[in-house]
């Protein structure tokens, strides 16, 4: 089918905004680190049925500009994030942000700060970042600085898209074939040469310069006031997290779905699964 894919946030930094249609309400999907906002496509096309599915790219990422004199920090994304909100693309606020990885955290931060702009959420092993004390974060800063002082790497090109599913999949161990067909179906332009290049800046890459104390994570899930789902794959993030359940006991209306087998892409290796908990959240 054919995607309107719409320019928003043009205020700050030019994203777009993938429009997948349908007369329900609106959905808003944001993608984690590395990935694209079409990589919730199959979720998107099954969803549109019940609601208006319109997928993110980042700044960086996917069909989004990339930043001339700025930074990809968090804390961008959050300003993105509630640009894009209030500009109500869709005609109307949305009724539901669904958010994966990164995008779970940005919208789990503007969820508690902004908690009037959500109706509902659903997060997609995401519940906040890794927590760090201040010495940890003072490590982080000096990781910081070796980064900047190193000559920035360009992503490479790949000769085929199969090449570039086979490292998708390595990069995500446990990742099947079919979830990195869909994480690199959009991911990709071809070049005159007949190579493939993956759609994001390489500044992307780099440490996280800010890791909060996990007091402030956990402040923070006890101001989001909306119904929340939180989707945690048996081989993702939520799983490892020392902190994840009691995190997720601050939510105020918060429901945990366990899916055993998968890792940490589950929307898509299991898209028919969040399609199902949206349903639900959404009625």
């Amino acid at each position: 089918m054919q995607v309107n894919t719409l320019t928003v946030n043009s205020g700050r930094l030019p994203l777009a905004l993938h429009d997948y249609g349908g007369d329900g309400p609106a959905v808003l999907f944001v993608h984690g680190f590395l990935d694209g906002g079409k990589s919730f496509e199959d979720v998107a096309l099954a969803a549109r049925d019940f609601c208006r599915p319109m997928c993110l790219d980042w700044r960086g990422h996917g069909d989004s500009e990339w930043v001339v004199d700025g930074s990809y920090h968090q804390l961008d994304h959050f300003k993105d994030l509630l640009a894009v909100m209030d500009e109500k693309p869709a005609g109307k606020p949305f009724d539901c942000v669904v958010a994966h990885s990164l995008g779970g955290t940005v919208a789990l931060m503007l969820a508690a700060a902004a908690p009037e702009l959500f109706n509902k959420l659903m997060l997609l092993d995401a519940l906040g970042g890794y927590a760090a004390d201040a010495d940890t974060q003072m490590e982080q800063f000096v990781s910081v600085v070796e980064h900047l002082r190193q000559p920035q790497k360009e992503f490479r090109d790949f000769e085929s898209r199969s090449a570039v599913e086979s490292r998708v999949k390595q990069n995500n161990p446990g990742l099947s074939g079919v979830g990195a067909e869909r994480i690199v179906r959009h991911y990709l332009e071809e070049l005159d040469n007949g190579m493939w290049r993956v759609k994001l800046d390489p500044r992307l890459r780099g440490p996280n310069p800010i890791r909060y104390p996990e007091q402030y994570w956990q402040a923070m899930a006890k101001r989001v006031a909306c119904k929340t789902t939180v989707i945690a794959p048996e081989g993702g993030y939520m799983h490892r997290h020392p902190q994840g359940r009691e995190r997720f006991e601050c939510l105020a209306d918060g429901k945990w779905v366990d899916v055993p087998g998968i890792g940490h892409h589950v929307h898509s290796e299991v898209p028919e699964l969040v399609v199902s908990e949206l349903r639900e959240l959404l009625e």
